[in-house]
């Protein structure tokens, strides 16, 4: 019995509320168990099959060229040597694990397809186009885990197209040079990128520039193609001209005679010496070290002379004997400068003639200041002679301080000036030897190189200077056509790429007992014209020409 004042029902429905709060608590603290649980055995599992591996000396689907390819060094490296050993790895689908040994805690392995192709595991693993380096490593309960990469072998250079050497453009007129490149490919001008359109290419100069301008292309692997463009200018394509000396020039009697072949018509250019092969220099030179060293004799007002000749119709070429300069060499010597002196073995100098050091600094300036001054009173075509080693064997001279090649020297001397003169509006020439564009190394004369930065070269093929046989012409002195003709034709062709004009030097002058006269020089003009060279010089030393050899000028042809 239960008194009827004690209500127990709602009091132990109130107790029974107050267990929930502590219920939902446990629930919540199991369930909260459970996932940590399986989170836990996830983690494990993750853990148990996850795969890490890095590869490094491989960019994934670079291109290379057959030498970097070969060069290729990957290193594959894995978390643990125990993953290694559960790998299998293959090179264009073929096993490379097989035949290598590694150490038990190894966890790197390394493939270079060079050793590969080499121990004929993967024979192709160089050859031309894509090849992939594949790696499966076997986990427990899941498949494997496979990583790649690949490289492409490019041995293919990119095409580039521009022309060796432009048609002759004025001298001092802005230029164009256009081209063709295959797309996607980097394209330098020396060392300055160029922008393509589709391919198409344009470079856009004030004037003409230079030397020979190298461009580049240059693909994803590092195939790189070059092609070189000269950019010749406008020269006269036909003239007739004598050489005429300082001493001559001055002398009333010859000056007469130089002046009735202007007169009469049969000249329209005067080659007028600068400098000379004793190292005179001829003219009103003002230059500091020219006068130091006694070289000039003023043997005519250069300004004055230039204004008389082209105010009757002729061009002045200005003959500057470079690196033969007697005077200049002696002063060196004698003044301790004999670095600046081609030597002998033994010490002393080279030969009597005095042969200065092309490849040094002050001879180099000496030279360049003739050049110049002469330029400012009006000489607007220089014309180098000498440029060049002296004759004889290399090994029985010292050219002190050279580096490199002599020829190279040489030519990096015409670079310099060339970059001088022509924004000067001034033409440049180089005389070469005869035997130049057959054995130009035997006295430093690289003919394509030098065409390459002058306007036109001279090639003295005097018939008396070849010896019976030479260019198969048995006795060339009596053959003055024939061996005119060949060796101007060989130069042609050695130098063909570069563009450069020829003015070759043509004998007016008897030596060894055979008389040169109308019918040898004519010979020797016409030998040049059947070849398309109708510009020439002719030498005399003693500057008396034979008048009946020449026809008249053209009247145009006088113009530059």
């Amino acid at each position: 019995m239960t008194p009827g004042g004690l209500n127990l029902g709602p009091s132990m429905r109130r107790s029974g509320r107050g267990f929930g709060p502590k219920l939902d608590l446990f629930v919540l603290v199991l369930v909260v168990g459970a996932i940590g649980v399986v989170v836990w055995i996830g983690m494990a599992f993750w853990n148990a099959t996850r795969v890490e591996v890095a590869a490094t000396g491989i960019d994934d689907g670079r291109e290379l060229t057959p030498e970097a390819a070969a060069g290729l060094d990957v290193t594959i490296d894995f978390a643990t040597s125990e993953e290694l050993y559960r790998a299998d790895l293959t090179v264009d689908g073929i096993p490379v694990l097989e035949d290598v040994e590694l150490p038990d805690d190894a966890t790197s392995v390394q493939v270079r397809p060079q050793e590969l192709v080499d121990d004929e595991i993967v024979e192709n693993a160089l050859t031309e186009g894509e090849h992939r380096i594949e790696l499966a490593v076997s986990r427990p309960f899941l498949g494997d885990s496979t990583f790649g990469w690949s490289y492409v072998v490019d041995s293919v250079a990119p095409t580039l197209e521009v022309p060796p050497a432009l048609d002759p453009v004025p001298i001092a007129e802005p230029v164009t040079i256009t081209g063709e490149v295959e797309e996607g490919v980097d394209l330098f001008l020396g060392d300055e990128p160029v922008e393509e359109d589709d391919g198409r290419f344009a470079v856009d100069f004030d004037s003409p520039p230079t030397g020979s301008l190298a461009f580049a292309a240059v693909d994803e692997a590092g195939n790189r193609t070059i092609k070189h463009v000269v950019v010749p200018v406008d020269y006269p394509s036909s003239f007739q001209a004598v050489h005429v000396s300082a001493a001559a020039w001055a002398d009333e009697r010859l000056r007469a005679h130089v002046e009735s072949l202007i007169d009469g018509g049969l000249i329209d250019t005067v080659e007028l010496d600068l400098k000379d092969e004793s190292g005179i220099v001829g003219y009103d030179s003002e230059l500091p070290k020219a006068q130091e060293i006694g070289a000039v004799t003023e043997d005519y007002d250069l300004s004055e002379t230039v204004d008389y000749l082209e105010d009757k119709g002729i061009r002045v070429i200005g003959r500057i004997v470079a690196f033969r300069d007697p005077i200049y060499a002696t002063a060196a010597w004698n003044s301790g400068q004999r670095d600046q002196v081609v030597q002998n073995p033994a010490g002393g100098m080279f030969s009597s003639h005095g042969f200065t050091n092309f490849s040094h600094p002050e001879v180099r300036e000496y030279n360049r200041s003739i050049a110049l001054e002469a330029e400012s009173m009006g000489v607007k075509d220089i014309l180098w002679d000498y440029i060049r080693r002296p004759e004889g064997e290399p090994a029985s001279m010292v050219v002190p301080g050279l580096e490199g090649p002599s020829s190279a020297a040489v030519t990096s001397f015409l670079t310099e000036m060339q970059r001088e003169l022509r924004p000067r509006g001034a033409y440049q020439g180089a005389s070469v030897f005869g035997i130049a564009a057959a054995a130009g190394d035997s006295i430093a004369q690289d003919v394509p190189a030098m065409g390459a930065v002058v306007d036109y070269l001279a090639p003295m093929v005097y018939p008396s200077h070849w010896g019976p046989g030479m260019y198969r012409v048995k006795s060339p002195i009596n053959e003055p056509y024939e061996i005119t003709k060949r060796s101007l034709a060989d130069f042609q062709v050695v130098a063909e790429s570069v563009g450069v004009r020829w003015v070759p030097w043509l004998q007016d002058f008897t030596l060894n007992g055979v008389h040169y006269g109308e019918a040898e020089v004519r010979a020797q003009i016409q030998a040049a014209r059947d070849l398309g060279i109708d510009q020439f010089i002719l030498w005399n030393p003693n500057v008396e020409y034979t008048a009946a050899a020449l026809d008249p000028v053209a009247s145009e042809a006088a113009g530059g």
